[in-house]
């Protein structure tokens, strides 16, 4: 059986199949509104981070941010656009997003929950330190006895 593409017949079909699959526009790359707003700070006065915020203020800013990216404008732009209109502040820094983070996942902690959280960890940091307290004065202080 004589096969159909050899040599220079090969490497043409190649290079089309390439050229086509790179020309064809990539879902992949385009900017969703998740991909801005996390680097946003909320602008009400909620400790969340703009991605995680579903208050009003906070949707207002994420369709505001939708309807930048439906006009084509890149995450730098809209970034700016944010900047110039709001001020630095709508810039989240890292300690905003930590804070923010934090909030996140304590705001709903009770006294009970927040004394469990810190007996566990009381707890867990005894039992470390003992626990090599232990493994050294074993290590060091009886192998004296053994020889």
């Amino acid at each position: 059986m004589k096969c159909i593409l050899t040599g220079n017949r090969l490497l043409f079909f190649s290079l089309i199949l390439f050229l086509g699959c790179a020309a064809l526009p990539s879902q992949a790359s385009a900017l969703t509104v998740s991909e801005v707003v996390v680097d946003l700070a909320c602008p009400c006065e909620c400790p969340l981070v703009l991605e995680d915020c579903n208050m009003s203020c906070g949707l207002k800013w994420k369709n505001e941010v939708g309807e930048l990216i439906n006009k084509g404008m890149t995450k730098k732009e809209i970034i700016d656009y944010f900047v110039g209109k709001h001020g630095e502040a709508a810039i989240l820094t890292p300690m905003q997003r930590v804070q923010g983070k934090i909030f996140q996942y304590t705001r709903s902690f009770d006294t009970l929950d927040w004394a469990m959280l810190w007996s566990g960890i009381a707890v867990w940091a005894s039992l470390m330190f003992f626990g090599v307290y232990i493994g050294i004065k074993k290590l060091f202080f009886n192998s004296s006895q053994s020889v």
